[in-house]
């Protein structure tokens, strides 16, 4: 578990491969042992106590359109009730412009306390499904090419020095593409050498062989090892990266909208502000442009900021993508902003181990920042999990995802429970205290 500081953290350095990294302090695993009176009395400290809520997700490289989003949110967070001794109901119709966003509200009742939160689900299915939907092989080649030019532009380089984790899954895609295509050569040559023509002419029988069963390997079995949603995920990256697709600009744009009209709106206690995977650059640069329209948008607020296996280096350490790092410097120099991010040393698909911003020569910032390193199966059956990790995806998925046990990283307690996203990351333990399990304390790393 680390946290790191504001302008003033000087503390503590470490070497993340880049450069040293100011680091205020180090923390234990658990946080505080101690809890308060008023937090075991009334679910919610005086400073942190919450009773309506703001939350505005961003979910990641998901081809589910919001309602499905928000189903699957309301279901996870009736799960979480289960272990949490709370209830929660939504109280009315989802609202949405059928373009960027949804809405729906709900209420959620504990023992001695009750918690309104309107929810705002972001919508980016669409720009998802156009590259996942792309016609093979000229999609998956298109992509491909993008996908390719990590490795001739020092971007490969910067990522295996921020997280090694991740430098092994930017590469799983050539290593996979690699192993098909000695497959597919050593078949197209038996081929060939027993019953093909000799001399030129078998050898282009043997090439074109060689190519198509590459292609068909890499439809299939690609397909099961998630290797064309991962070479999409990538041509999507690149394109956001590069501002290639109008359709993202656009959407960047509507986003940035929405969430100034909802934080101006709001006279919530808290406004929680959550990106998962991609997810994470789409909420950095919707509130970086909301501030742009309204420098003092967040004045008097208490905004969480929660990053959840982010990627936002993933676009960031694209030497192309000062963009992002500016609206990420634009953020981070929001004193009354909370960055909460969780990594798994589960989730290949995260930059685990990464400091979030000195990869990227961020080191003074006013916002107050923790990482916490956390290891699912401490919320999860082992049945469950073993399920969970036949998956790169479904892995880098769960953070967003239920828990049948109280844990300190639970996502759904911070949506929808009594204590805020601060209060719950300067105290962790609060949450068992929350549950009424406190002597099943599960650890956070």
């Amino acid at each position: 578990m680390l946290i790191f500081g504001g302008r003033s953290a000087k503390e503590w350095h470490l070497n993340f491969g880049m450069h040293n990294a100011p680091i205020c302090s180090k923390a234990y695993r658990n946080g505080p042992s101690g809890v308060s009176k008023e937090i075991s009395e009334s679910g919610g400290s005086k400073a942190g106590a919450i009773h309506s809520r703001l939350v505005l997700n961003f979910p990641g490289f998901e081809n589910i359109g919001t309602e499905a989003c928000l189903d699957r949110l309301f279901h996870c967070a009736e799960k979480t009730g289960d272990v949490f001794n709370f209830s929660i109901t939504p109280t009315g119709a989802s609202e949405t412009d059928g373009t960027s966003h949804a809405i729906r509200e709900f209420n959620t009742r504990g023992e001695g306390w009750e918690v309104r939160s309107r929810v705002v689900q972001f919508d980016w299915y669409d720009i998802v499904e156009s590259y996942e939907s792309q016609t093979f092989p000229i999609g998956f080649i298109q992509n491909l090419r993008k996908y390719l030019v990590i490795f001739h532009d020092g971007t490969l380089r910067r990522y295996l020095n921020a997280s090694r984790l991740y430098f092994i899954f930017s590469i799983y895609p050539i290593i996979l593409m690699f192993l098909f295509a000695l497959l597919a050569g050593a078949v197209a040559n038996f081929v060939v050498q027993s019953f093909g023509p000799e001399g030129a002419p078998g050898l282009i029988v043997g090439l074109v062989g060689w190519i198509v069963l590459w292609l068909v390997l890499c439809r299939w079995p690609g397909d099961f090892l998630f290797l064309n949603t991962t070479v999409s995920n990538w041509g999507f990256a690149w394109d956001l990266t590069n501002r290639q697709n109008v359709l993202i600009s656009d959407r960047m744009a509507k986003f940035g909208d929405v969430v100034a009209r909802e934080i101006k709106a709001s006279e919530h206690d808290e406004i929680v502000i959550c990106g998962h995977s991609l997810g994470c650059v789409w909420a950095i640069s919707a509130l970086s442009l909301a501030l742009d329209r309204d420098p003092n948008l967040l004045e008097g607020k208490q905004v969480g900021f929660l990053s959840l296996g982010s990627s936002h280096l993933k676009i960031a350490l694209c030497e192309e993508a000062g963009w992002l790092r500016d609206h990420l410097r634009s953020v981070l120099d929001e004193p009354t902003v909370y960055w909460h991010e969780f990594q798994s040393k589960d989730d290949v698909i995260a930059f685990y181990k990464a400091h979030p911003f000195s990869p990227i020569e961020i080191a003074d910032f006013a916002a107050r920042c923790k990482v916490d390193r956390v290891r699912f199966k401490r919320g999860m059956s082992l049945k469950r999990y073993r399920a969970m990790k036949r998956s790169l995806y479904f892995t880098h998925n769960q953070y967003v995802r239920y828990y049948e046990k109280p844990v300190s990283f639970d996502f759904y307690i911070r949506l929808f429970g009594p204590i805020s996203v601060s209060e719950l990351a300067d105290n962790p333990d609060l949450v068992f205290e929350l549950s009424g399990k406190a002597e099943h304390m599960a650890a956070a790393g």
